[in-house]
């Protein structure tokens, strides 16, 4: 099974986002990275980087120009758009979302029709902000090159809402459209899974532990219905408003996976938590999105956990990618930005080499800050860390987000970063 890694170099203008062609203290991002049949694409914001322009005020047009940076990323992998299989939305204002979505059908009808016919699996999610005041949003997605390749064939999962198939022209263009899951392969991707009733379409409670066994019945479902099940979830998102609702959900789930899977209770799956300003709708709790596999034996695509703490995996290994937990530096032990940083990335790298991988095979990454201000001193931090224990991704930096967030779910915490590697 081929799991070569691809970098794709990314520029804006035609300097180079990598060092030494910008400084230290400066975004360095590929415009994506290949791993196999897989392609993973850096968040695409509102502004052309190939344009001194400033990101237009309009969310359409910033979603257009966010759209055609992605689609221009897979073209150069040697993909198409149709070939994507997960978006991930990162928006600034639910005021914008309707016009968000509409603009991102219309251009999904133009410039690739399958995605119109068979939604990716999805998330969105509203942060407080972005890289730049003026964004309005940051679109990333995953792909295939070749939904026929062997060993990668692509499958479509859809999902329904009050017996309405969640696509176009099923639901209006500005409505949420998305599949269950899609898998690629033994890969295994369910969207993000709110606590709605899909027959009445309406949250029936407001209570978090509620919504919280709601949401981990959807992901058992998704998983099932592809031929996993909860014990080969490989990776979890938890998007939550607040940290008494985290807690309250990692309460849930621990007792969920222990009486529906004695085996993800033991081994429970690598995870990222992200505290964020507003879900999709107001009354939305908690949100979920999972990786996992079809089969953790599956020949060159096996499964392999290394534990961490009770609530969730150091890492977890499923073919060559490897998936990590969130990592902050809370436990610095000092309010400085750059010792966190330094303290988040030595979990990283621990992590990594524990699952016989390395810093400098890090394809995919997610850095939240808490406070805009000390933007310029973790890039520092960043930079001086990977100087010394992984040269190479400032020369080869990977596809990367980055986004503002109210809080770190870690107490004090003001960095945390979210890594996807190979082996």
């Amino acid at each position: 099974m081929d799991w070569q890694v691809t970098h794709h170099v990314n520029y804006w203008g035609e300097t180079k986002l990598a060092y030494p062609d910008v400084p230290k203290e400066h975004p360095r991002f590929a415009k994506c990275m290949v791993v196999g049949n897989l392609v993973f694409v850096s968040g695409c914001t509102g502004r052309d980087p190939a344009s001194d322009a400033p990101a237009p005020e309009s969310a359409a047009e910033q979603v257009n120009i966010a759209l055609d940076l992605a689609r221009g990323a897979l073209e150069t992998a040697g993909a198409t758009m149709g070939n994507i299989i997960k978006t991930y939305f990162l928006i600034t204002s639910l005021d914008d979302y309707g016009e968000i979505r509409k603009t991102e059908t219309e251009y999904y009808e133009a410039h690739a029709p399958m995605l119109v016919e068979q939604p990716p699996a999805a998330t969105l999610m509203v942060v407080p902000g972005l890289a730049r005041p003026e964004f309005k949003l940051e679109y990333e997605v995953i792909a295939v090159i070749d939904r026929e390749a062997p060993d990668w064939t692509v499958t479509y999962y859809p999902e329904y809402w009050a017996g309405k198939e969640l696509a176009f022209p099923h639901v209006p263009r500005e409505h949420a459209k998305f599949a269950r899951t899609q898998v690629a392969g033994n890969l295994v991707i369910v969207s993000g899974c709110q606590a709605l009733d899909h027959d009445s379409v309406k949250i029936e409670t407001d209570d978090i532990a509620e919504q919280s066994e709601l949401v981990l019945e959807k992901i058992r479902i998704g998983m099932e219905e592809t031929g996993g099940d909860l014990s080969s979830v490989a990776k979890t998102n938890v998007f939550v408003k607040d940290a008494e609702a985290l807690e309250i959900y990692r309460q849930v789930e621990r007792a969920y996976f222990e009486k529906h899977s004695p085996e993800a209770f033991a081994r429970p799956p690598a995870s990222t938590a992200f505290i964020v300003a507003e879900l999709p709708r107001p009354e939305f709790l908690i949100e979920v999105e999972a990786f996992g596999v079809i089969d953790k034996n599956a020949p060159d695509f096996a499964y392999t956990h290394r534990s961490g703490t009770e609530i969730a995996a150091t890492s977890v290994t499923a073919g060559h990618l490897v998936f990590l937990s969130g990592c902050d530096g809370a436990d610095a032990g000092t309010d400085d930005i750059g010792a966190e940083v330094t303290a988040a990335l030595e979990k990283v790298r621990t992590a990594l080499e524990g699952a016989d991988s390395a810093m400098d095979k890090i394809v995919k990454l997610e850095v939240m800050l808490k406070a805009g201000e000390d933007y310029r001193a973790a890039r520092d931090a960043e930079f001086d860390f990977y100087q010394t224990h992984a040269p190479r991704l400032l020369s080869h930096p990977p596809a990367s987000m980055f986004t503002h967030l109210p809080m770190i779910n870690a107490a004090g915490a003001r960095y945390q970063i979210d890594v996807t590697a190979t082996l």
